[in-house]
């Protein structure tokens, strides 16, 4: 090889991994957008975010999926909240349910949930007639303790509302001795 074909294959390698290593770092910059994450902020209406019900008053899904907010309410539960996206990007949420332990209580099976959007229309999952019990949810993989709800997508600085509708169903075992259920709702990013 001459000293001239060496000369030229030097100079078009460092040219070649010039060029590599700028389409590198201008693919990090332009493409960075796709692997951010968003970051949402969670607010409850006038109550917090604990659900609370008993076994006093053991009712139908029809029922159940039509529950209204209402003062003192203990042996239903009803809970508006919003979620809405702050930094500007696309983000999948999951809402999170976490249960509070209690001396005596109802079991998960009969716990009932419906969740909507503000104009009573059912969210995925909560369409059909089968209405899901506590017991039914997912179990968060990443967090044993707690259940995944529903998982949704909110677009860039959008703010979703919904409404939860808890209530003991209807074929739970009748109990002279008062039992409770509780949890906390939480939304996080995924």
């Amino acid at each position: 090889m001459s000293k001239t074909y060496k000369k030229q294959m030097i100079i078009f390698l460092i040219c070649a991994f010039i060029v590599m290593i700028s389409a590198i770092v201008a693919g990090v910059f332009l493409f960075s957008d796709m692997f951010k994450k968003g970051d949402i902020t969670v607010r409850f209406g006038e109550y917090d975010n604990v659900a609370h019900i008993n076994n006093k008053l053991p009712i139908g899904d029809e029922m159940g999926k039509k529950l209204k907010y209402q003062a003192n309410q203990n042996s239903t539960s009803y809970l508006e909240f919003s979620v809405k996206e702050t930094r500007g990007y696309k983000t999948k949420f999951e809402v999170i349910l976490k249960k509070k332990e209690l001396t005596s209580e109802i079991n998960s099976n009969y716990v009932k949930l419906y969740l909507t959007d503000m104009n009573e229309k059912a969210v995925a999952g909560f369409e059909s007639n089968l209405i899901p019990s506590y017991k039914s949810l997912r179990v968060d993989s990443k967090s044993p303790s707690e259940k995944i709800l529903y998982r949704g997508e909110i677009g860039a600085l959008e703010e979703q509302k919904y409404k939860l509708r808890v209530w003991l169903s209807d074929s739970s075992v009748i109990e002279t001795e008062q039992k409770d259920f509780q949890f906390e709702v939480g939304v996080k990013v995924y």
